[in-house]
């Protein structure tokens, strides 16, 4: 599993949040929002420390952008496995969850196959697929609630959130889901998500 913090415009993410979501998502960190030129700006590194995250969240106050904590479930912690992923040209995209795709190359992560062959050989000759309903609605059905994306579309100058609803809004940012993070910082006293909150050093996947 992994955590997407969604920050729309005009919205600030806390550092505390941040820095949580670092220390339960240790093997990757990952960011796309717009710069105030208007161009992408797109980052990825294997390093769980949480000083990058926040010097971003400090540059892009205010500005729509999307932050991604990884926690590896599948696939090693390369480069090939961070987010976020390109789809297309100035296309981008951010997942969390587990999707039912085959792996047919190991060491590549179950997003690195939803990308390379489903999405990527579809949206990078129409793009515009992305927005068709009929097409949203096949993929909604193929990877079901437990799967939010979140895609960045330099050519239409905007982010957009993929199931949103099953997501966690919060303060006016939007959460992924609620299990990767210290569920104390967002006040909640009951679980969200069944199977509680877990710290990444308590939990390991085979």
């Amino acid at each position: 599993m992994c955590l997407i913090v969604y920050q729309a415009r005009g919205m600030t993410t806390p550092p505390e949040l941040l820095r949580s979501a670092a220390e339960y998502n240790p093997d990757g960190f990952g960011f796309m929002g717009f710069g105030s030129s208007g161009k992408p700006r797109i980052t990825r590194t294997d390093d769980s420390d949480p000083r990058l995250a926040l010097a971003l969240a400090e540059e892009f106050a205010g500005r729509e952008c999307a932050f991604h904590f990884r926690y590896r479930t599948r696939g090693s912690s390369q480069a090939e496995n961070l987010h976020p992923f390109r789809v297309a040209q100035g296309m981008y995209l951010m997942h969390n969850g587990t999707a039912k795709v085959e792996l047919r190359q190991a060491g590549l992560s179950d997003t690195w196959h939803l990308v390379n062959d489903y999405l990527a050989p579809l949206l990078s000759h129409r793009r515009k697929l992305i927005y068709d309903r009929s097409f949203r609605r096949i993929l909604d059905q193929w990877l079901g609630p437990q799967n939010r994306l979140v895609i960045l579309d330099e050519s239409e100058g905007r982010i957009e959130v993929m199931h949103r609803a099953d997501g966690f809004e919060w303060n006016g940012l939007w959460l992924s889901n609620t299990r990767w993070v210290d569920r104390r910082l967002l006040g909640l006293e009951k679980d969200r998500d069944p199977g509680g909150t877990h710290r990444a050093a308590e939990v390991r996947f085979c």
